[in-house]
């Protein structure tokens, strides 16, 4: 398992590696640049442009990588389909370079971004982290069906019928969650 606190450093070795264009961390990982109390993750997703680095990365840094085994951690190299979020998350994005690699752009996405692209699969896992999430970015249903209106699900771009399906059944559960929620606080 990563550590929060370790997926800086990864990030940054994967960085390092392409030493031009852009890395978005997305999934768990991305929760440590957010939260307080970030959770442990099995990997780090993320995906690279241009492709061709991506693969570098994986192939360096993947599963069972000399890197995996040195470091205990690993990444996982994904296309940008694999998140499925708000169309308009990038507005939402943290950006930062890091001074050691300032030709690799660094994206990780807004915190709600990350919940609804872990509504499809909804594992007790996801629901652990949407609790963490809304503990520290407070989300009330209006805003939540606001994001959802921009979803893959939504906008035509996921069509299969049992991951649309799927991803309704979890918003409605996540719904509930928001609304359960005791008030931020200043609210009510």
């Amino acid at each position: 398992m990563v550590e929060p606190e370790d997926v800086p450093r990864v990030l940054l070795d994967a960085a390092r590696l392409m030493r031009e264009g852009e890395i978005v961390l997305f999934g768990s990982a991305a929760l440590c640049f957010w939260l307080p109390q970030a959770p442990r993750t099995r990997d780090i997703d993320l995906w690279c442009e241009p492709a061709e680095r991506g693969q570098a990365v994986e192939a360096l840094m993947g599963e069972l990588s000399w890197y995996h085994d040195r470091h205990g951690a690993y990444v996982e190299v994904w296309g940008p389909e694999t998140f499925a979020a708000p169309t308009d998350w990038r507005s939402r994005a943290r950006l930062f370079t890091e001074e050691e690699v300032p030709g690799v752009r660094l994206v990780v996405p807004h915190p709600h971004d990350i919940l609804l692209a872990k509504v499809e699969r909804w594992e007790p896992a996801d629901q652990d982290h949407a609790r963490r999430i809304l503990a520290a970015f407070p989300l009330d249903a209006a805003r939540l069906l606001d994001l959802d209106a921009n979803m893959p699900y939504r906008g035509g771009r996921i069509t299969d019928p049992r991951r649309v399906a799927a991803y309704q059944v979890h918003l409605e559960e996540l719904l509930r969650m928001v609304e359960s929620a005791p008030p931020a606080a200043g609210e009510g």
